[in-house]
């Protein structure tokens, strides 16, 4: 999962990458668990700052940047880039109500830019299935799928397996988050000091068992299968 050669190591990377996933210590747990593929990801972003200095202490000289699909990151790049070509996305994930705000504020930040999208909750998985083909079938030059960790990387899979041609990029609670505040998820202070986890600890409740049980889990798995890190 974390061979040297596929983790994305600085802003230029993601760019010409077509499938890309972002990888955190919970997503991390979480895919290992569930042995979930991530054969058709070009590239493996690191969204954070402790799984990114583990990892530059591994592959010891090599830096590595931490990249997240948000406004603090690399999310602005895609859509402005978007927004410039004229390009049509869609973004699947969230509840309904929360995509559709998602998408107001999307076209209100980057003019120009045309985005579809729906929730990413199903009845079935023939529902789902319908939705790709669909999908494979459109004009679409990329789709952002935030379904949470496991789930969306297996969409993302299914999705260049059915033929998608476009790029792909999963983004984690991104949708949610921006429909709630905007542009502007995390404060400037909270960025610049590296304090993203404890901004949504007090933000998402939810979200603290993650970062004080499965963070630590994580890192003793990743300590277990050092040796498998390959170059």
């Amino acid at each position: 999962m974390l061979k040297r050669s596929r983790i994305c190591a600085n802003t230029a990377e993601f760019l010409d990458a077509r499938v890309v996933t972002f990888l955190n210590p919970y997503s991390y747990l979480k895919i290992s668990e569930s042995r979930a593929s991530l054969k058709n990801f070009d590239k493996i972003c690191i969204d954070g700052i402790a799984l990114k200095i583990f990892l530059e202490l591994i592959y010891r000289g090599d830096k590595i940047q931490r990249l997240s699909f948000d406004f603090t990151s690399v999310a602005n790049f895609v859509f402005e880039n978007a927004a410039a070509r004229s390009e049509h996305g869609f973004v699947l994930g969230s509840d309904q109500h929360s995509n559709d705000e998602f998408l107001k504020k999307i076209v209100e930040m980057f003019p120009g830019i045309r985005v579809d999208g729906r929730s990413g909750y199903f009845e079935n998985r023939e529902e789902l299935l319908e939705l790709l083909g669909a999908l494979v079938k459109s004009n679409y030059a990329f789709v952002v799928i935030g379904m949470g960790a496991v789930k969306q990387e297996e969409v993302a899979n299914d999705l260049v397996d059915l033929g998608f041609e476009g790029r792909i990029y999963t983004c984690g609670g991104f949708i949610h988050q921006t429909a709630m505040s905007g542009g502007e998820y995390y404060p400037p202070w909270v960025d610049r000091f590296n304090l993203r986890f404890a901004y949504r600890m007090l933000n998402e409740p939810s979200t603290v068992r993650r970062y004080l049980v499965d963070y630590p889990k994580a890192f003793v798995l990743l300590i277990r299968n050092i040796k498998n890190f390959k170059h």
